[in-house]
């Protein structure tokens, strides 16, 4: 898969580009991607996704302090599973957004793209003040020679999947929910940090997780999930997360630990990807370390179980 930063001149071929922010690459953006893909194999023609970075939400409404759902590198690494031949990075200014969605498709799709269709969804806006559409996109497709598919709505339990209620579910505690709407584990990337000892002390070292400040962590509680970017030829080890404050402790700030089933080794400094795959329980306080003990012990057997 070939990434495409920032583009200028960058001719594709007249590619089938799926175009989104695609913020968790949910199933309703697997649609629009898959769609584009099978389109570009049917007429021999590039398939590419346009994403922006940093998130368009960030830039026009900061004061609402976006949690992301995908950090850029997730969302590359997501796109390449579904196999598009390249991803195209627009970085999206303060200059960009106000960009009227003429401006916009003009400039880029049809003079730095050249595209030849496009995939959109269904509520698919864009241009300043979000003043674009997709019967917008449709006359300006006419004018500039590239077609428009609009992809419907995918729905779980009789919702739309959307990444704004994605984010919800996750805040509140209701992640296998969550996980059904976005159609893969939820990925958290960090840097292993030191931290107090505690979980070694009780006989379960933890990797402790400095993930991207913008990054949404999901409520507190305790996940099963598998580790990535561990040392060679240990890719994919069954861990169990501990997202919380640690009440038993009294720790008050709110950590993301990591204990690695059958592993042993000093991973601090270095960067691993959790895939946390369920919702386990809830974090709770203990009225002594012994009782811990014992649900940490259950907790894993239920991980291993996965």
């Amino acid at each position: 898969m070939r990434i495409i930063r920032h583009p200028k001149k960058e001719k594709l071929h007249r590619p089938a580009v799926a175009l989104g922010t695609f913020d968790g690459v949910h199933i309703g953006h697997q649609k629009i991607i898959k769609a584009t893909i099978k389109y570009a194999k049917k007429i021999g023609a590039h398939s590419a996704v346009i994403t922006f970075d940093p998130h368009p939400q960030e830039v026009i409404v900061p004061e609402r302090g976006l949690r992301l759902l995908t950090t850029l590198a997730e969302r590359e690494a997501l796109f390449c599973t579904l196999g598009i031949d390249s991803v195209v990075v627009i970085g999206f200014t303060p200059r960009m957004r106000n960009l009227s969605y003429s401006e916009f498709v003009e400039r880029y799709l049809v003079d730095r793209l050249a595209v030849r269709q496009v995939f959109v969804g269904y509520d698919y806006a864009f241009g300043k003040g979000r003043s674009g559409n997709v019967t917008a996109l449709r006359k300006l497709g006419k004018k500039f020679s590239f077609g428009v598919t609009v992809i419907p709505p995918v729905k779980v339990d009789n919702l739309p999947a959307k990444s704004g209620k994605i984010r919800e579910l996750l805040s509140q505690g209701q992640f296998n929910a969550a996980v059904k709407m976005l159609g893969h584990p939820y990925r958290i990337t960090g840097k292993v940090v030191s931290g107090s000892g505690r979980g070694k002390t009780l006989g379960f070292p933890t990797a402790n997780l400095k993930p991207a400040p913008d990054k949404l962590i999901p409520a507190q509680g305790v996940y099963s999930g598998f580790v990535d970017g561990l040392p060679a030829g240990r890719q994919g080890k069954k861990c169990v997360i501990n997202i919380g404050s640690r009440p038993t402790f009294g720790a008050g700030r709110s950590l993301v630990e990591v204990h690695i089933l059958n592993f042993g080794r000093n991973i601090r400094g270095k960067v691993i990807a959790v895939d946390i795959f369920s919702r386990l329980r809830d974090e709770r306080q203990f009225s002594d370390v012994d009782k811990l003990r014992e649900q940490i012990k259950k907790d894993i057997v239920q991980a291993r179980r996965m």
